[in-house]
């Protein structure tokens, strides 16, 4: 059996996890359970057969990382996902995920903790365009090559992507040398995706830990820190917090 990455681990690094598995293997590991949501690294190589469900009491979102996913939302017409993406159901709605290029087509799910897949879903009878009547955040599709060419890369930005009862997802752009204040969070713990580049978290008592491309950063809630881009590139993370005040 191979050994899954342990839950709630300071960096889980991209490489390692993929490392543990041969190409084309269907996969799923745990990475995080904070009481507000379990998160799942999930591999689907092309043909791994859908099983289209609906949670009727809360959100699901995913961050789409290696190869390229189709998803199906409710009665929207489906996508395709590339690196950095995030696509939501909203409560209610049914997903039907499909995986369509690359050796595996990994996604990153965030889902509630006492989630199941007991309710099937139903085909819709109809298909309409995924961008109508849809606003920002919190959109079945945000595309990261959208927020890029929208924002640019020669500036700080950060766009808020979910925000819901359980989580305020954002995706900060930071120029190579910048560093945040240190700041904790008492009430809550709060991790990070990085998409692009070098992060650095200097975490008071322990030192710095550095991620890059595809890890994920946890830190429970308390620890005093601070984030700095390094190396000559601009980073791009998706931060998931509590729900904002």
């Amino acid at each position: 059996m191979t050994a899954q990455t342990p839950m709630n681990q300071r960096v889980a690094r991209h490489a390692e996890t993929m490392g543990r598995h041969g190409e084309g293997e269907r996969w799923a590991e745990v990475l995080l359970e904070d009481g507000r949501n379990r998160a799942v690294w999930i591999s689907g190589p092309p043909g791994t057969p859908p099983d289209p469900h609906i949670h009727p009491d809360f959100n699901e979102f995913w961050v789409a990382l290696d190869g390229r996913t189709q998803w199906q939302i409710g009665q929207y017409e489906p996508v395709l996902s590339e690196w950095g993406d995030i696509i939501m159901a909203p409560a209610g709605f049914a997903h039907d995920i499909q995986p369509k290029e690359g050796v595996q087509a990994i996604r990153f799910g965030i889902t509630h903790p006492d989630s199941n897949h007991d309710i099937k879903g139903i085909a819709p009878c109809r298909l309409i365009p995924v961008d109508e009547g849809q606003t920002n955040p919190n959109l079945i599709h945000t595309k990261l090559k959208s927020l890029v060419e929208r924002n640019g890369t020669s500036s700080n930005w950060v766009e808020v992507a979910v925000n819901d009862n359980r989580n305020y997802a954002t995706y900060t752009h930071e120029l190579a040398g910048t560093t945040s204040e240190t700041t904790s969070h008492p009430d809550e713990n709060r991790w990070w995706v990085v998409l692009q580049g070098r992060v650095e978290w200097s975490i008071s008592g322990e030192g710095v830990s550095s991620a890059g491309p595809g890890d994920v950063v946890f830190l429970e809630k308390g620890k005093s820190y601070s984030i700095s881009t390094v190396g000559d590139e601009p980073s791009i993370r998706i931060t998931i917090a509590g729900p904002a005040s």
